[in-house]
């Protein structure tokens, strides 16, 4: 991958973030913003018409979550670079991303020089850990055993749906489903993750980081 022009697609929740981090890479004429995105479930599609160098992608997304569109885009395609930028500093969600086919991952708090470098990093294929980010996240384990591993995209999707509160007719309007589908799919992954209420359910995808409380 040549450094003459790098193109990137942003993914982030926050319009005004995007927006800012486009006006700041416009600054540097090897680096071309061609697309942005603020909906977790609209990031694939928009990866797949598009097909940037690097997703500068963050963790907290409407829809789908960070880790998990990470998870999609990786298993498409191995010639696309994602780029972790995000605030979680937690170790475990680092190695995570890493484990889900992540090249970098960049603390929203880092130095605006830092993200440049990062994106020509995971543009030219490399691994990029980011000032504050130890090394020692390369030696988490995937734990065989976590039974979110075993849900499928759109197991993940609905889950992530009723974390946010959505109701099962909202969710399938969202995701184009029949309503009767989506009970599916909920029945399912409650079974996988062995959660049998909605209260917990919730507990659940907030401490896996798929919600916050806001």
């Amino acid at each position: 991958m040549s450094e003459k022009h790098v193109t990137v697609l942003l993914a982030d929740d926050h319009t005004m973030v995007r927006e800012g981090l486009a006006t700041m890479l416009a600054q540097h004429e090897d680096i071309q913003v061609v697309g942005q995105c603020g909906d977790g479930l609209k990031v694939v599609d928009e990866v797949a018409r598009i097909c940037p160098d690097v997703v500068v992608l963050d963790i907290m997304m409407p829809g789908l979550n960070g880790l998990d569109i990470c998870r999609e885009l990786t298993h498409k395609s191995k010639a696309i670079g994602v780029l972790i930028l995000s605030m979680c500093e937690d170790e475990q969600f680092i190695a995570k991303a890493l484990e889900y086919g992540a090249s970098g991952y960049l603390l929203k708090e880092s130095a605006a020089e830092q993200l440049i470098v990062a994106i020509h990093a995971v543009a030219r294929g490399e691994l990029f850990l980011g000032p504050g980010i130890p090394r020692s996240v390369l030696d988490y384990m995937t734990d065989v055993g976590d039974p979110y591993e075993t849900l499928t995209t759109r197991e993940r999707q609905v889950l992530q749906a009723v974390a946010e509160g959505k109701t099962n007719r909202q969710t399938a309007d969202q995701l184009g489903l029949a309503v009767k589908t989506v009970d599916t799919h909920r029945m399912r992954l409650m079974r996988k993750l062995g959660i049998h209420d909605q209260t917990n359910l919730v507990k659940f995808a907030m401490r896996r980081g798929l919600v916050s409380l806001q």
